[in-house]
Order: structure tokens, then sequence, then C-alpha cells
């Protein structure tokens, strides 16, 4: 299996993305190094079904795969001063 980005460079805030392999690959998580970040992955929306969540002081890359158990949607839940998030699916 390869990576494959999915949002074009780090995002922040809350959010949907698309996960056309319905897996996701991992997250690479950016700190300013000082402030904790909170990175939250939900199936399909706000309401799904929590997937990952990841508290870190620290730039981090989290592995995967997730299983996004058949849903091509991702929701992101990114919080704390300084951090952002890139996402990741996999794709053969």
């Amino acid at each position: 299996m390869l990576l494959k980005a999915i949002t074009n460079g780090s995002v922040t805030g809350n959010g949907t993305i698309s996960c056309v392999s319905t897996i996701c690959g991992g997250v690479l998580i950016t700190t300013d190094g000082t402030n904790a970040v909170t990175v939250v992955v939900r199936r399909l929306d706000a309401n799904g079904k929590k997937i990952i969540q990841i508290v870190s002081d620290s730039t981090i890359w989290i592995s995967g795969p997730f299983s996004l158990e058949g849903t091509e949607q991702l929701y992101h839940e990114v919080s704390g001063t300084g951090g952002a998030a890139q996402f990741f699916e996999w794709v053969t």
C-alpha cells in the first residue's frame, strides 16, 4: 500500500475530508512545541464513531491503517494553539 495526501497541506479546525479508499493511512500532527494539540478523527461527520483521538505537544506521525468502516468521509477536529494536521489515505 502507498500513502496519498488527502489534504492540501495541513488543516486546522473542524471539517470533512474525502477518503475514497475508506482507509486512513496516517496523520501528521504539527505543533508549536509548547502547546498541546488535540486531533480527533470520526467516521462520516461530527456525530460519527470516534476512530482516533491524540493529544500531543510535539510534532508526531500517527501511522494507520484506520478503517473508516465503509464510508468515504472522515470528520476531523484539530484544536490547540499552533497545531495542525495533515491526513493521508492508503491506496493500492
